[in-house]
């Protein structure tokens, strides 16, 4: 007698949240902190014009987190800095 696996198909994926997109880019955790460090990112990112898809795109992409946040940094500080002009103006 001859057996026959059955095979199901696969299930498609499901369209998931931005923020939950990311966790999953950086990987399976699910330590709280690492969730809030997570939405910390995101926050900081949105803070200088990078949207969670933005961000994404940039960890899929290659970037390491260090190079992220600098990147990061360098739009805030630059932001600082002109909204300082704008003021003293």
């Amino acid at each position: 007698m001859v057996k026959t696996a059955i095979s199901h198909p696969r299930r498609q994926r499901q369209a998931q949240p931005p923020v939950e997109e990311c966790f999953d880019t950086l990987g399976e955790a699910h330590d709280e902190n690492v969730y809030s460090a997570i939405v910390r990112l995101v926050q900081a990112g949105e803070q200088v014009g990078f949207t969670v898809h933005d961000i994404i795109r940039m960890l899929k992409g290659g970037i390491t987190l260090e190079s992220l946040f600098d990147v990061i940094e360098v739009r805030m500080v630059g932001s600082c800095l002109h909204q300082g002009h704008i003021n003293n103006n």
